[in-house]
C-alpha cells in the first residue's frame, strides 16, 4: 500500500474520531458535523482514486482491501448515526410545534425507521468485527504458509543434493560394469 494511500486513511480517521466525538458529546452544531463528513467524503473519493491508480494491473477492488473496509464501514457507521441523531431532532421539533397532524402515526414512523437504522448499525458493527476476524486468520494462514513454504524448500534443496549423490554413483556403477564387461569379453 501507498504512502498517500496510508496518509489518506489516517486522515479520513482522524476526521471520523472527531466526528465521533462531538456525536457522543451530543454536538449540536450540526453544520460543522456536515462539513466534517463533506470532507471526509471528498478524502474517501480521493482515497478510492489513489487506490485505483495504485492497483491498476491488479484491478482489484477497494472493499477487497480490509484497511480501506474498515474505514468505509466507519465513515457509513457513523453517518447513519448522524442521521439517526438528525431524525430524532426534527421529530422533537415538529411534534414540539405540533406540525405533524397524526402524532401517533408518525411516532410510529420515527420508531420503526430508528429501527431499521439500528439494525443497519448492528449489521454494519458485526461486518466490522467479520473482516477483522477475517483478517486475522488470513494472516495467521499466511504464517503457516510461509513456514510450510520455507520447509519444502529445504526439503527440496535435500533433494536436490541426494539426486546428485544417486548420479555419482550410477555413473560409477556404469563405469565399473564397463570395466567388468571387457574383462569378460
Amino acid at each position: 500500500m501507498s504512502y498517500i494511500l496510508n496518509s489518506y486513511i489516517e486522515e479520513i480517521n482522524e476526521t471520523l474520531s472527531n466526528i465521533e466525538n462531538k456525536l457522543k458529546n451530543n454536538n449540536n452544531n450540526k453544520e460543522e458535523i456536515k462539513k466534517l463528513f463533506e470532507n471526509v467524503e471528498n478524502d474517501i473519493s480521493l482515497m478510492k482514486l489513489e487506490y485505483n491508480n495504485d492497483n491498476k494491473n491488479n484491478k482489484q477492488n477497494i472493499n477487497n482491501d480490509p484497511n480501506c473496509k474498515v474505514v468505509l464501514s466507519k465513515y457509513e457507521q457513523l453517518k447513519l448515526q448522524f442521521n439517526k441523531s438528525q431524525l430524532i431532532s426534527n421529530d422533537n421539533y415538529n411534534n414540539n410545534n405540533n406540525k405533524s397532524p397524526n402524532f401517533n402515526s408518525s411516532a410510529n414512523e420515527t420508531r420503526e425507521k430508528l429501527s431499521n437504522l439500528n439494525k443497519m448499525m448492528e449489521n454494519n458493527t458485526k461486518m466490522i468485527q467479520s473482516a477483522r476476524q477475517e483478517i486475522s486468520s488470513m494472516t495467521n494462514l499466511a504464517t503457516d504458509l510461509t513456514n510450510t513454504l520455507h520447509s519444502q524448500t529445504e526439503q527440496m534443496k535435500n533433494m536436490d543434493k541426494k539426486f546428485d549423490s544417486i548420479d555419482a554413483n550410477i555413473d560409477k556403477s556404469s563405469k565399473t560394469v564397463d570395466k567388468m564387461s571387457k574383462r569378460w569379453f
